[in-house]
């Protein structure tokens, strides 16, 4: 259902997918009723599902305390999630969750110890350095591209936060990042690992790039992140919400969202953005996106460039 566009902002009810903010995602704990197996082993629960239903399969796998998601096998019609967990629970628990929002006959799961060892070596293995743009390599601090000449190179370890390089949503943001800015002032909403932040520090030293987020765990993976990048002392990382930033001006502010979130935020964008800054905005699913740009125009704003990834895609949007 979508609702009408009120003082700039449009309430999008999705129904049948997840929530989830890809860059401000909220960690819930598992349900302790059930014993743990010691610090030796993990669960792993093997969860196939369709394509289109991945994002909402990962969320709600998070919801129920995945401490780290890779993908194990895909097809053009299916994806394999491998999902970790510390403590041990039961099949029937995660089957009678994950129905409710899949229904029974769309998913098939299993659940098995996996010593602790084999687990970092697997959650590391679903990490490869990524080639963005004509500039950019993004690589985990534990695997560092070989050949990447003349390319910045961003190391990046995910640790709880959304953010990797490898989401066609993050590729977008970056893609944009290195085509639009150059110099002077840069404001990275939903920060998560802090990669774009990191991006914006790197491709135009001596910058001033400010991040927020409101989840800690993201504010303590991004600032490792930001000090593995020698970056730390260029980026002004902060926690909390967008509305307790202090009155300034951005060249470019770039979020990396949900349409929904993106909606309720772009009143809170316009008050931050230059009179000649642009907006950078990914995470939209493509069946929202003439949402995000009706949005865009109650409030005086033009897009001025559409990237598409998948499904996903991203808007440049500038002062009409």
């Amino acid at each position: 259902m979508i609702g009408e566009i009120s003082d700039c902002r449009l309430s999008i009810e999705i129904r049948g997918r997840a929530h989830i903010q890809p860059a401000l995602r909220i960690n819930s704990t598992m349900d302790n009723r059930h014993s743990a197996i010691g610090n030796s082993s993990w669960w792993l629960v093997t969860l196939c599902v369709a394509r289109e239903a991945e994002e909402f399969a990962s969320a709600l796998l998070f919801d129920l305390g995945s401490t780290g998601i890779v993908t194990l096998a895909e097809t053009p019609d299916r994806v394999t999630l491998g999902a970790y967990f510390e403590e041990r629970t039961l099949r029937d628990d995660f089957e009678q969750s994950i129905s409710g929002g899949l229904g029974r006959d769309e998913f098939s799961i299993s659940i098995s110890a996996v010593p602790e060892q084999d687990w970092m070596q697997k959650w590391k293995e679903g990490f490869e350095a990524v080639e963005i743009g004509r500039r950019l390599v993004v690589a985990p601090s534990w695997k560092l591209p070989l050949n990447s000449t003349g390319r910045v190179l961003i190391q990046i370890d995910p640790g709880m936060a959304f953010g990797t390089g490898t989401h066609e949503t993050t590729r977008l943001c970056l893609d944009a990042i290195e085509h639009y800015w150059h110099a002077g002032n840069l404001l990275d909403v939903g920060t998560g690992t802090g990669i774009l932040a990191i991006a914006a520090a790197l491709l135009a030293p001596g910058s001033r790039v400010v991040a927020i987020d409101i989840d800690p765990q993201a504010i303590d993976v991004a600032r490792e992140n930001m000090g593995i990048n020698g970056v730390s002392g260029s980026i002004d990382l902060r926690e909390g919400h967008l509305a307790n930033l202090d009155p300034q001006e951005f060249d470019i502010i770039v979020a990396n969202l949900t349409a929904e979130v993106i909606v309720d935020l772009i009143t809170e964008f316009s008050g931050y953005l230059a009179s000649t800054g642009r907006l950078i905005l990914s995470g939209i699913l493509s069946e929202f996106a003439p949402y995000v740009v009706r949005a865009l125009s109650a409030c005086d704003f033009t897009v001025t460039e559409r990237r598409d990834a998948g499904e996903w895609c991203a808007f440049i949007a500038a002062r009409a």
